[in-house]
């Protein structure tokens, strides 16, 4: 499932990304929600926390919070205007 383009506006800068999947939490393991993305040919997968997301343990780089909070807002639907 990659998607198309997206942009992600963090510090004054524009970073362009895909998604490539999205897994919904596992009630049973009690694994959370993740987002695989690549960013720049690097992926990334981040996990859904009660109150944020952060990098999974194990991505070969990390990713800065507050790039990906702007990867975040950057997936959330368009308010109509």
């Amino acid at each position: 499932m990659t998607s198309e383009k997206l942009t992600a506006h963090f510090e004054n800068r524009e970073y362009f990304f895909y998604v490539v999947k999205k897994v919904p939490a596992d009630r049973q393991t009690g694994a959370p929600e993740e987002l695989h993305i690549t960013m720049y040919g690097q992926p990334y997968v981040f996990q859904k926390m009660p109150d944020k997301w952060i990098n999974k343990d194990g991505n070969k780089m990390n990713m800065a919070l507050g790039l990906i909070e702007a990867v975040i807002v950057a997936l959330q639907p368009k308010a109509q205007e």
